[in-house]
């Protein structure tokens, strides 16, 4: 019964990729497990199984939709503040060059003077 609950639960988590499939074997599943619980009533072993549902397509895709747009939101998020740790670095570059290039034209041009 595990065996046949894993394969169930496998089948749910690849029902975006085997729809058809993966309600196969959860109605295999189901009427397995039932004819198995009703064998050991049978022979006088209780014990109570929940039928299991098939996943639907559409959930499942609402479900990875859901997933990629959080990545996507934290990836974005990221980008951004690389992008301004990059912008604010390449500012403090170009305000030290800027710096640099103006005090050696205020010496050059103090040189001249004395020249």
């Amino acid at each position: 019964m595990a065996r046949m609950d894993a394969a169930a639960d496998t089948a749910n988590t690849k029902v975006l990729l085997h729809p058809t499939t993966s309600r196969t074997v959860m109605h295999s599943s189901n009427q397995v497990a039932t004819a198995v619980v009703d064998f050991q009533g049978r022979l006088g072993i209780e014990r109570g199984r929940q039928s299991l549902e098939a996943r639907r397509w559409v959930d499942a895709a609402t479900e990875v939709r859901d997933k990629v747009f959080e990545t996507g939101t934290a990836g974005v998020d990221a980008a951004r503040r690389v992008g301004n740790e990059t912008f604010d670095r390449a500012r403090s570059v170009t305000d030290r060059l800027s710096s640099g290039i103006a005090e050696r034209a205020l010496r050059r041009c103090g040189d001249d003077e004395e020249g």
